[in-house]
């Protein structure tokens, strides 16, 4: 299997809770590589997919169960707009010895590794304000409820 690491920086709109990318490293091991150009567009697109894991996309349910967002008007994906325009995208190569040529996976690292990075690093820009962010998707709008009720109690 690959490895990989997400270095995401993030500013946080306290008024509305939009998240904002400063900065995004994204390191991968997926041991020998076969085509670096190709290899770092699918971690920068699995890193697209891991930001809508992480803030936007989720499954809405009505009181009665019936499904709320079964279409892209209501079901939220990020957009250009909403993915760092510059994810930097390291490579380390370290070949599997159990892989013809020693390969491993490598796109979907950023699928897997990105949630938990900014769901993080929106942890530690709201750190002011005690808000802990133990639950995905991490929306504007449940942004904005955690940084309301932090300052409610204080």
């Amino acid at each position: 299997m690959g490895h990989m690491c997400h270095m995401p920086v993030v500013e946080v709109d306290v008024e509305t809770g939009k998240v904002k990318f400063l900065d995004y490293v994204a390191v991968h091991d997926c041991g020998t590589i076969v085509n670096p150009m190709t290899l770092a567009g699918h971690v920068r697109g699995g890193t697209a997919q891991g930001i809508g894991t992480a803030i936007y996309e989720e499954y809405t349910y009505a009181e009665d169960g019936q499904f709320l967002n079964a279409n892209f008007a209501g079901y939220i994906l990020p957009s250009i707009h909403e993915v760092p325009s510059n994810i930097r995208v390291g490579h380390v190569v370290t070949p599997s010895p159990f892989t013809e040529y020693g390969i491993k996976g490598g796109g979907e690292g950023g699928r897997m590794g990105a949630p938990a990075a900014i769901a993080s690093a929106i942890e530690d820009a709201l750190k002011p304000f005690g808000v802990k962010a133990d639950f995905l998707p991490l929306t504007p709008t449940k942004l904005r409820g955690l940084i309301r009720q932090s300052t409610v109690n204080r």
